[in-house]
């Protein structure tokens, strides 16, 4: 039986690959075979997850690109395609926001409003028009969302936060009723709490609030990019050739079942 997992022959651009989380599913890209573009503002960051994927037998291209200049966004998948031959697999990882963009509601300003919209919605929107409009001409292509279970439900101190999520979800969703005619796959994987740096400085900076948080998770730990790397991977390859416009939760049950004991 044919590795239904393979991606070989493909390409795929990473965007967000500077951090844990993109660089972690750039590789699992490479690992089953794809090339790999990955895309941030940090070109040392990248140069080293490029020279990784290199090391995996892979090619790869570092894009050094700020990803809320939307005017500059089709040039990330044409310099991807210019590098590495095409386009087939875009995973939008890049999100969130710097920390002085969160805030109460009735604190919120319009600049914050905007700053996280841009990076979390807009951006997403016109990087998947300009990869579609190559997957197109190729006979179809699978785009990876990453969004948050702050766009499910209430977000309290991060309003425009879960908006702009609860936005990119519905936009997924419409994209993949959209371009399913072209076989251009729109998926979404809804991130639950993940172990990285900026996590770790954050939400869950103490054992205190560690332990609050590992109380809410019937798998019992907090999760790995790898985690969620195993997801896209997932939706990205020939297993999922069925499967388009859904929201796949990835969060150790939190919020969805009840722990044990």
């Amino acid at each position: 039986m044919a590795d239904r997992f393979s991606l070989h022959g493909k390409v795929a651009l990473v965007t967000g690959a500077s951090k844990e989380m993109g660089r972690e599913v750039a590789y699992a890209l490479a690992e089953h075979g794809a090339d790999v573009a990955v895309t941030a503002r940090d070109l040392r960051q990248l140069e080293e997850a490029a020279a990784h994927i290199r090391s995996m037998g892979r090619k790869a291209a570092a894009i050094p690109a700020d990803l809320t200049k939307i005017a500059e966004l089709p040039s990330i998948v044409s310099r991807t395609v210019d590098a590495l031959g095409g386009l087939d697999i875009l995973v939008n990882v890049a999100g969130g926001g710097d920390y002085s963009n969160y805030g109460w509601a009735l604190r919120m300003t319009e600049q914050m409003w905007d700053n996280m919209m841009t990076l979390n919605l807009k951006a997403p929107m016109f990087l998947c028009q300009a990869a579609a409009k190559v997957m197109k001409e190729r006979g179809g292509g699978s785009i990876v969302n990453i969004s948050s279970g702050a766009g499910s439900g209430a977000s309290p101190r991060m309003s425009n936060y879960g908006a702009a999520k609860a936005g990119l979800d519905n936009l997924s969703e419409t994209l993949a009723s959209e371009w399913a005619q072209f076989r251009i796959r729109v998926n979404v994987v809804i991130s639950g709490l993940v172990d990285t740096a900026n996590a770790r400085t954050s939400t869950f900076a103490t054992p205190e609030r560690e332990a609050m948080l590992l109380k809410q998770m019937p798998l019992g730990r907090i999760g790995l990019p790898s985690d969620i790397a195993s997801a896209v991977l997932y939706l990205a390859s020939p297993a999922a050739e069925w499967v388009t416009g859904i929201k796949l939760v990835v969060n150790g049950g939190a919020g969805r079942l009840r722990p044990f004991g």
